[in-house]
């Protein structure tokens, strides 16, 4: 019952953040407890009848790093992530990497994150100033960003697998335990980013709502097994100790 309670609290997170940006979903994973061997007793010895499972707990949170669908705006500051591509930001507790892409000018000129306000930072790991909200500001599918014509940075990319141990820290961001290795675009297969773009969360709504069906479930199932081993319980002390 307690693991069904926390896969709910994953499923509920995942359904909450089915329109967030860059969101990638969660799925829960399970273990089951050490089974035990049952077994008969008679006349004529012991023989086993098999093993019996104790229950099972939730033994981590695996993340699924998938696309999401794009969803074309028109901005030419909006960014869409793709394939293990990450664009790294500064935060209050060091380089943190996000694929959430809405991007703005700050009042000093620096393209930050729309929705944290932090600054995104170029292949030196610098913030990008660009020269100001009159100017007509565009990135290109490498991360350079073109303000009127010119070259005034580039965007550093960096390649982020399961194998480098992501790990969520709240507000779209992620941290890993490793330093990612950078992107270099013009020897990459395929183009980290599309510009004017953004990528939507990869969180199936139907399917998150079927699993937590079948996780709602299950807990009932298992609170009415519980009853039931209660009421028995109840009977033995109440009846079974009777003397006629």
């Amino acid at each position: 019952m307690l693991a069904e309670d926390a896969a709910q609290q994953i499923i509920a997170q995942n359904l909450a953040n089915a329109s967030t940006t860059g969101y990638k979903e969660d799925i829960p994973l399970f273990q089951s407890f050490q089974e035990n061997l049952v077994a008969c007793s008679d006349d004529q010895g012991a023989s086993a009848l098999g093993s019996l499972g104790s229950g099972s707990s939730m033994s981590g949170v695996f993340t699924d790093l998938a696309d999401g669908p794009l969803q074309q705006t028109g901005n030419s500051l909006d960014i869409a992530m793709r394939g293990d591509a990450y664009f790294s930001v500064q935060t209050g507790n060091g380089v943190m990497y996000s694929r959430d892409g809405a991007l703005t000018l700050n009042d000093s000129g620096v393209i930050v994150q729309a929705a944290s306000g932090l600054p995104v930072l170029d292949v030196k790991g610098r913030p990008i100033t660009a020269l100001g909200k009159s100017h007509q500001i565009s990135i290109d599918t490498s991360g350079n960003v073109i303000v009127d014509g010119q070259n005034d940075g580039q965007i550093g990319f960096y390649k982020i697998t399961g194998e480098d141990n992501p790990s969520k820290m709240g507000g779209n961001l992620i941290s890993t335990s490793d330093n990612p290795v950078q992107i270099d675009p013009a020897t990459s297969p395929l183009p980290p980013m599309i510009s004017g773009f953004l990528e939507g969360s990869n969180v199936n709504i139907v399917k998150e709502m079927v699993t937590m069906i079948a996780c709602s479930r299950a807990y009932e199932a298992n609170a009415k097994t519980l009853q039931a081993h209660d009421s028995i319980q109840e009977k033995a002390v109440s009846e079974v100790g009777k003397v006629g």
